[in-house]
């Protein structure tokens, strides 16, 4: 009996190992990977495209004046029989740069953006006179033309903006900003006239074509304010597109041109500048 269970145990010793060797092996348990959400923190720079169409009242009360023959002249009281005032939107495109920290799912921020802008707001006055008929012993064809003509242009702007957002969902940041605005505005203004003609009898004939005028124009930064809203989404872990509107408004100005050889002799009007903007983005996140 004990011889049996002796060798019984030596089978065991030496198959056991055997045994387990040939038995499958088993695999780690799978680890999850750690989802790590995408952070708005930290500092960016980009560029942007869009179109900006002029929010502002066209050009106001244009007149013109000759105080020493007491003349005013405006098509309103009839000097000028004809007017046309226009507003022109343009292509807007610049840079911006800025930080952001993200609460959460808020995010708070600043940017600063310097763009081009071409809207424009034009005005014209004209008048045309034509006669043909005797005057005294003499017969007369007399011809005016008059062009009165202030512009506004608004050629660049910039903004200074903080930012106050909310992330709906992973990447995705919409937010409302506003803040102080200024831009470059170039005004401009034209008084032009032509007559010719000629006359004969009355012992003699003669012709006579002459034109005049005067005009003036001044660039200057104006200050004002912004306001608008965006969407942006991070499209990868360092860039991210944004689409934004924003109002621009660089208030209002009178203006004046005078004459340089007569200072008796000017024009006046009024303009504003405002602008919508409606614009995409493409930013690099650091």
């Amino acid at each position: 009996m004990r011889k049996l269970l002796a060798a019984l145990a030596a089978v065991a010793a030496v198959g056991g190992p055997a045994m387990a060797s040939d038995l499958p092996a088993q695999s780690p348990e799978p680890v999850a990977p750690i989802y790590v959400p995408f952070s708005w923190t930290g500092f960016y720079a980009g560029v942007n495209a869009g179109y900006g169409w002029n929010g502002a009242d066209k050009i106001k009360d244009p007149t013109y004046y000759d105080t020493e023959h007491e003349y005013v002249g405006t098509f309103a009281n009839g000097w000028f029989s004809g007017q046309r005032n226009s507003k022109r939107g343009s292509f807007t495109g610049g840079a911006q740069f800025g930080y952001n920290q993200q609460f959460g799912q808020f995010v708070v921020g600043i940017e600063a953006d310097f763009n081009y802008l071409g809207q424009k707001t034009k005005y014209l006055a004209d008048d045309i006179t034509d006669i043909y008929e005797p005057i005294g012993d003499q017969n007369y064809n007399y011809h005016l033309r008059e062009y009165l003509t202030p512009e506004s242009k608004t050629e660049w702007f910039g903004t200074i903006r903080p930012r106050f957002g909310f992330t709906p969902v992973d990447r995705l940041l919409v937010y409302a900003t506003g803040g102080l605005a200024y831009g470059q505005v170039k005004s401009s203004g034209n008084y032009n006239w032509h007559e010719y003609g000629y006359w004969w009898g009355g012992g003699g004939n003669a012709d006579f074509d002459r034109s005049g005028g005067f005009s003036g124009s001044k660039s200057q930064v104006r200050w004002g304010w912004t306001i608008g809203a965006g969407a942006e989404y991070a499209i990868t872990d360092h860039n991210t597109i944004k689409a934004e509107y924003l109002y621009v408004d660089l208030g209002k100005k009178n203006h004046v041109v005078v004459n340089p050889e007569d200072p008796g002799e000017f024009m006046t009007w009024k303009d504003s500048s405002r602008a919508h903007i409606v614009r995409v983005g493409l930013n690099y996140k650091f």
